[in-house]
This record gives structure tokens, C-alpha cells and sequence, in this order.
């Protein structure tokens, strides 16, 4: 991931969804923004909700797998910018989620970002699966297939990932 960023959002599936979460925490916050984009030559963004509330009651934190919220489903009172466009098998992705906490004058600050590059493939069994996707040496995205180890280019070994 970019520097931008604090750390690699998860992605798993559930029901045969996408699902989102980022690493587990301590802190309590007081909601979330999460949005996800087609990246590459024609980007778009394919969902985008958030969440805030004052009493930190009734909202489980999609600090983990178990509380991650799965794609296109609206609940917990989520507000919907943007409501989910069907995603597209062996896609490139984006999932940016900025989480935040509210000082006392009820103005959010952010504090963490997370995001992860990502595509829906299928296995041998035909069942879809969550795979990565990355920049190659043309500047392309491409899905990597199931079980396939990322591959470091030039720019990858110099840059980072």
C-alpha cells in the first residue's frame, strides 16, 4: 500500500460478498467512511456509505472479519452516497475505509486509513474468491489468480510492494 495509508484494509468473503474490516484496535471511535472504486483506466467510485454516531451505542466497529461489513448490504443505519454497483469478476478494486473519532465539539477528526487493492475471481470449484490486484511493469492492473504470489517488478522492488 501507499504511504498515504496506515495500514492494509481486510477483505474476505461472506455470503458470497466482499466483506471489509480493518486491523482490530483499542480505541472506540465514532464512525467510519468507506468507499469502493474500480481502479485502472476507467475508475470509478462502486459504493461509498459511512457512519457516525454520538452515543458509541448500537454500532459495531468493523475493527475484524466477524464485523466486517459485507458489500451492498445497508444496515446499522448506514448512510449511502453512492448505493453499490454490481462488481465485476477479475476487476481491480480499491476498498478505502478512514476512521474517525469526534472531539468534544462533535466535529470528526480522522484518524486511521486503511485501504486494500483487490479482486473477485473464482477457484477451481467455481466459488469466488478474494485475490489481489497490483500495478504490473506497464502501469496496467491485473488480478492475480487464486493462490498466485504477487510478482516484484522493477518499480515494486523499488518503490515498495
Amino acid at each position: 500500500m501507499s504511504r498515504q495509508f496506515d495500514a492494509d484494509a481486510v477483505v474476505t468473503m461472506q455470503n458470497g460478498n466482499p466483506c471489509f474490516s480493518y486491523p482490530p484496535n483499542e480505541e472506540k471511535l465514532f464512525g467510519y467512511h468507506l468507499s469502493v472504486s474500480k481502479i485502472g483506466r476507467h475508475s470509478a467510485v462502486e459504493w461509498d456509505i459511512q457512519k457516525f454516531h454520538y452515543d458509541k451505542l448500537n454500532m459495531p466497529e468493523p475493527n475484524s472479519p466477524e464485523h466486517c461489513i459485507e458489500y451492498g448490504v445497508v444496515n446499522y443505519k448506514l448512510e449511502v452516497k453512492q448505493a453499490a454497483e454490481p462488481l465485476l469478476p477479475d476487476t481491480p478494486y480499491r476498498v478505502f475505509i478512514s476512521v474517525a473519532e469526534a472531539p468534544t465539539d462533535q466535529r470528526y477528526r480522522y484518524l486511521r486509513k486503511f485501504a486494500a487493492d483487490f479482486c473477485i475471481s473464482s477457484n477451481e470449484q467455481g466459488e469466488p474468491v478474494i485475490v489481489s490486484a497490483l500495478m504490473d511493469d506497464t502501469g496496467e492492473w491485473q488480478c492475480l489468480k487464486p493462490g498466485e504470489s504477487p510478482k516484484h517488478g522493477f518499480w515494486q522492488k523499488l518503490f515498495g510492494k
